[in-house]
């Protein structure tokens, strides 16, 4: 029993990273628009990251005001404006791979 619910939470993480990446090639268009939102536990796992360290970039963008890290209304945005719980954010994935991949490039 505890294996069958051990599989069937890793076939619904690649399910959901599956499901990701058919979102990003659907909206490879010049404008870039943002047509789904996904939890933090998705992003953790398609940039294979701890939550910890998505946390982290959410902190360099409030102290950075916004010029590195992950900003919200960029990046991220909150349901409720009082909340302070990041895995109840909801995560836009063009901007924050695309982020991630200038910030690889050093561009």
């Amino acid at each position: 029993m505890q294996t069958t619910i051990k599989e069937l939470k890793e076939i619904r993480d690649i399910l959901a990273s599956i499901d990701v990446s058919l979102q990003l090639l659907a909206t490879q268009d010049p404008t870039r628009r943002t047509t789904e939102f996904v939890s933090k536990k998705v992003i953790c796992q398609r940039l294979a990251i701890p939550s910890v360290a998505l946390d982290k970039l959410i902190y360099q963008g409030l102290v950075s005001g916004g010029d590195h890290g992950l900003v919200e209304g960029k990046h991220y945005c909150k349901l409720d404006p009082t909340e302070q719980n990041s895995s109840k954010f909801l995560y836009d994935p063009n901007t924050v791979i695309q982020s991630a991949w200038e910030s690889f490039k050093n561009v």
